[in-house]
């Protein structure tokens, strides 16, 4: 049966048959969404773009839930699709302009920022599916990369600014943690930017809704969230946020351990509804909302 812009059109950038499909729609890339962002707003231009003009540091996981909706109708959608939301994330992008606090004038078009923005969410899909699915090897993993520079264009990126190949990409995204976060364990703490939006990613406020539970239930989210971007890492960004660098408890680490081999097993099992991306879109959403 064919599949629609709910899920995956057969003429999208990255169709049915490709391994973004795959992986992108496994329910298991949602815990990639406080890493990747962590990630992107370490860059400082970044941070100011997004307190300047959102409200990403109230309501991250709505933020969050509208990066995945336009990304899939970018790479999944028909032609049209695509195109149109490609158009309205440049639109949007031109009038976010700014001045840092170190009065360094940003743009959201700037390539160089889209470049990191893109890179951070590729780099995170990879983190999450070796040690969460596990289903690419080395190959597929360079075949995933490659895939995902199809998407360049439509994000305004220029085919030669892109890192070539995997190792490349590799090379790069280490360079820009070393840059933004530091390395050789000494961290270098985010800008004030940054460290707003991060405290309300790594600790999810109460949601009004589930009452008396609210306050539990926030604490949970809280923990969760800490401990898979710990377990995700690289560890110079727990540094940098104050995290540690790896899981403190053995109890902790053997449970995360457990729940990345049951997810490995279970990922060809999944019926393919679950692992739809536009499921996953849909997912997102409702997490979103629940967390408001």
């Amino acid at each position: 049966m064919e599949r629609t812009e709910r899920g995956v059109h057969p003429d999208a950038l990255l169709g049915p048959d490709s391994l973004s499909a795959q992986v992108l729609g496994h329910p298991a890339v949602l815990l990639g969404g406080p890493r990747a962002l962590l990630l992107q707003v370490a860059h400082p231009a970044v941070a100011a773009g997004v307190v300047d003009h959102s409200a990403f540091d109230r309501d991250p996981y709505r933020r969050l839930a509208r990066t995945f909706e336009v990304m899939h109708a970018i790479a999944f959608g028909s032609p049209a699709v695509s195109a149109g939301a490609a158009a309205s994330l440049a639109a949007v992008h031109r009038r976010v302009v700014g001045t840092t606090a170190a009065g360094v004038p940003y743009a959201a078009s700037d390539p160089g920022l889209a470049l990191w923005v893109h890179a951070t969410l590729v780099d995170t899909a990879l983190a999450v599916e070796e040690r969460y699915i596990g289903e690419l090897d080395e190959a597929g993993r360079a075949r995933f990369y490659d895939e995902s520079r199809r998407l360049g264009p439509a994000l305004g990126l220029d085919e030669t600014s892109i890192p070539p190949d995997l190792g490349s990409f590799r090379a790069y995204v280490a360079d820009m943690e070393g840059e933004l976060l530091g390395d050789h364990g000494t961290a270098r703490a985010p800008g004030a930017e940054a460290g707003r939006i991060a405290r309300s990613v790594l600790h999810p406020p109460p949601t009004a809704r589930l009452g008396p539970l609210a306050p539990l239930s926030a604490r949970a989210a809280a923990r969760l969230v800490r401990m898979v971007t710990v377990d995700l890492g690289p560890p110079a960004l727990c540094r940098a946020y104050g995290l540690p660098d790896r899981l403190d408890f053995v109890a902790t680490r053997s449970v995360l351990a457990m729940v990345a081999a049951l997810s490995k097993a279970a990922s060809p099992r999944l019926p393919g509804a679950v692992r739809d991306p536009g499921t996953l879109v849909r997912l997102t959403g409702r997490l979103a909302a629940l967390a408001h």
